[in-house]
This record gives C-alpha cells, structure tokens and sequence, in this order.
C-alpha cells in the first residue's frame, strides 16, 4: 500500500510538472476582465505609473519544479521582469476604475514586491495549485512627499486538478493577479483617503 501511494504521488508530480529539469517560463498578466469597486466611484485621478521594487529575499525564480521526491530540480521564472508585472497589475485597477496613469500625475504610486510566488500541493489523485502575490503600495503627494495612504495588498488564487503544466500555471499566477487588482480596488480606506486628499478646502475666511 505504502509502494502504492508512492507510486501514485510520483506519477501526479510527474504529471504535474512535465519535464522536471527544464526551465519554465511563464507569461503572466492580469486578465482582461473590469472589476468594478468603491475606486471607481471617485471623481476621475491622475496617477503617476507605479514604480515598484522588488524586495523578494529570492529574485532568482517564482517556484520550484521537483521529482517524484519533492526535490527541487528546475526554476519556474517569469517572462517579464516581476516588478514589470507587478507594476502593470497595480496600474489596470486604477485604469479599470476609469482613472488614469502617466508621468505627471498628482498621486505618485510606489512601493515594494513582497512575494510572488507559485507552488503545488500534491495529493493521492490530485494537485493543488497555488499562486500567491503581495505588495506594499504608498500613495504619495509629489509635492509634499507625505504618504496619503499606504497598504499591503494580496493577492491569492489556488485552483485543484488531476494535473497541468505551463498553461495552468500560469493561468493560476494571472488568476492571483486579478485577486490583488480586487484588493485595490474594493480598499474603501484607500478611497477615503484619496477623496480626502483631493477634495478642495473651504476657506473659512469672512468675505
């Protein structure tokens, strides 16, 4: 029986991971999907494009393939550059809730990288899939420096099947991007925030 699930595990990762001693590149990307949220009910806002650093200890890969003996045996990397990925993530929740995003704009966008990563659970007949991505972002006056709101967002996304490769991968990465651009845009602290910092202030000088 021990033999058994032996073989039955091994098979699974395997299955799981296709050849376990190549590298595997993925292309990750939010989908294009609109997610509507309390951002979007803001007057329209100019910001500027964010700029994230990546403070991953592990620059090197976002996971692991392994053997049938859940030794490490290959990297998993992405196409772009994580920052690059992160940044243009963060950037389409504010697009989709019909702000905009350049140079010059009257919020600026930064902060950090803090995981991104992909791994797998496997089980007796199945694998779970996990993507997992998380940054700190502050939203910074450019002319005063001070922070308006800073927050760390998440995002998470876990998908069970009887096996996958590249494509469910990066399917479930690209998933947790969405998860992280839904953090953003449902953040009503960020919202408050932001129509605080924007809204004009009455003078209480008597005419």
């Amino acid at each position: 029986m021990h033999l058994l699930r032996f073989l039955v595990i091994a098979a699974a990762v395997l299955v799981a991971q296709g050849c376990a001693f190549t590298k595997a590149t993925l292309d990750v990307k939010p989908t294009a999907a609109q997610v509507a949220g309390p951002l979007g009910d803001l007057q329209s806002i100019s910001f500027a494009t964010p700029q994230l650093v990546d403070s991953r200890q592990d620059k090197a890969r976002i996971g692991w393939k392994k053997n049938g003996f859940g030794q490490n045996t290959a990297d998993i990397v992405t196409k772009e550059p994580v920052e690059q990925i992160v940044e243009s993530a963060v950037a389409k929740a504010l697009l989709d809730t019909k702000h905009s995003v350049g140079d010059g704009g009257a919020v600026q966008v930064v902060g950090t990288i803090d995981r991104f990563w992909f791994d797998l659970d496997v089980n007796m007949w199945t694998v779970k899939f996990i993507g997992d991505v998380q940054c700190t972002v502050d939203f910074v006056d450019p002319q005063t420096k001070q922070s308006i709101y800073k927050s760390k967002y998440s995002g998470n996304y876990a998908d069970t099947k009887a096996g996958g490769l590249e494509k469910t991968w990066t399917e479930v990465m690209s998933k947790a991007l969405d998860k992280l651009i839904e953090s953003i845009v449902l953040d009503e602290e960020l919202v408050a925030a932001l129509s605080k910092r924007m809204t004009p202030k009455v003078s209480s000088t008597n005419q």
